[in-house]
């Protein structure tokens, strides 16, 4: 469906939750006060009404806002049960903040505000269902959507989705491999084009969904697709599943008009775990970063010492690293990439392809030698006059040395 027509069912779902909650807040309140030979000594109503923000935004972190997650199959209401459990758990959090003043909540109170939420909540979500089901019936709050690959299974989807309307997707028409634009195919559906035209055609029809049939696609238009499917910005990929598909690791399944089907996750790792995972991994750059100075020291002095100005004025660089990551890091410091013009980096092969135990430094050291003596035999690089040999220890590449060999004496 559209970006607006989203923005306000989500904006509709967080009030309606809201006045939910304020509700089953209220009933267990006065429920208790009520059944109670005293008042609820906890205040009322800003201390609980405190506890509201703090409700929706557990909701969120259990993606009870992602509409591709929403207003179908069970899963929801173990999510509204789920975070109205951890908001009665900050409610008694919230109580001892407050003691002093507003008392502490009772375990009735507690009890009676979950139940009511899980209720008021759930109540809330399965009138929301109802009413969006009523609206696509009626042509609102659909989304456009294109079936790619033909066969037995897309034609099945087309036809499911046009008869169960308040499932909310309209189909409108097919890209295939195999037949050429125009051909009718099912309920006035017909061919759009192939897959490599799908950014046209999703321009022009305005589909915001893709569903991907891959048994009935060549495999090379699947794989071109998957590879540009983040280049696809506002539009959901979801593919018709198979038990290769189900064993994938950046796929999650979600229910779309009653039928289960595979998303392609833009990013492996969103929300709450992105942010914690930025946060992991640039502390602990901050932490590493006095291990890669002393690899900038000493790089920096072999090459003052040879009197030369930067990695880049040298024709052989030979590195100690063992795997693919370290040999980035190391190029990197060097200021060297692989794509651009500049020395022939482990033109013997380097460590991946051997790694002698306690001697990978000297290996590399000999190789650099045979290239400025020209002895390098079938993998020699012509007119090799200055060299940079890298030796390393460490699984972190804690120690480093660096050596800078010439031909010459003495460089000009």
């Amino acid at each position: 469906m559209p970006k607006g027509h989203r923005r306000l069912l989500v904006l509709g779902l967080i009030l309606l939750d809201i006045l939910a909650v304020a509700i089953a807040m209220t009933a267990a309140y006065r429920a208790v006060s009520a059944v109670g030979r005293a008042p609820e000594p906890f205040g009322y109503p800003w201390p609980l009404a405190i506890v509201i923000p703090v409700a929706i935004g557990l909701l969120a972190l259990n993606r009870l806002y992602v509409l591709d997650e929403l207003l179908e199959g069970p899963a929801e209401y173990g999510r509204i049960a789920y975070g109205c459990t951890l908001m009665a758990f900050g409610l008694s959090v919230l109580g001892f903040w407050v003691r002093v003043e507003q008392g502490v909540p009772s375990r009735k109170l507690i009890v009676l505000v979950w139940l009511f939420s899980c209720l008021a909540v759930g109540g809330g979500r399965f009138l929301a269902r109802r009413i969006v089901r009523a609206l696509r019936r009626r042509g609102y709050l659909v989304s456009r959507a294109l079936i790619v690959g033909l066969g037995s299974p897309g034609i099945s989807l087309a036809r499911h989705f046009g008869e169960i309307k308040h499932a909310g997707i309209q189909v409108v028409g097919f890209v295939d491999d195999f037949l050429p634009p125009g051909t009718p195919v099912t309920d006035g559906l017909k061919v759009l084009g192939p897959p490599s035209a799908l950014p046209r055609i999703l321009q022009q029809t305005g589909a915001t969904e893709v569903i991907v049939v891959p048994t009935a696609m060549a495999w090379e238009s699947f794989q071109d697709l998957i590879r540009t499917a983040t280049d696809l910005n506002g539009h959901s990929i979801r593919l018709v599943p198979g038990l290769r598909d189900i064993l994938a690791t950046n796929v999650k399944v979600h229910q779309l008009g009653f039928t289960p089907l595979l998303t392609i996750e833009r990013v492996r790792i969103t929300g709450l775990d992105a942010i914690l995972k930025r946060i992991l991994d640039y502390g602990t750059a901050i932490l590493l970063l006095p291990l890669a100075l002393p690899l900038l020291l000493v790089m920096s002095l072999a090459l003052a010492m040879a009197g030369i100005d930067g990695a880049a004025r040298v024709d052989v660089v030979e590195t100690s690293a063992s795997t693919p990551a370290e040999e980035l890091i190391v190029l990197e410091e060097l200021g060297l990439d692989r794509k651009a013009t500049g020395p022939a980096i482990n033109p013997s092969g380097g460590p991946l392809c051997g790694n002698p135990l306690l001697v990978t430094g000297l290996v590399r050291l000999g190789e650099a030698f045979r290239q400025l003596s020209g002895r390098a035999g079938a993998h020699a690089v012509p007119g090799a006059r200055r060299a940079i040999v890298h030796a390393a220890q460490g699984h972190c590449l804690q120690q480093n040395v660096f050596f800078v060999l010439g031909s010459e004496r003495r460089w000009t």
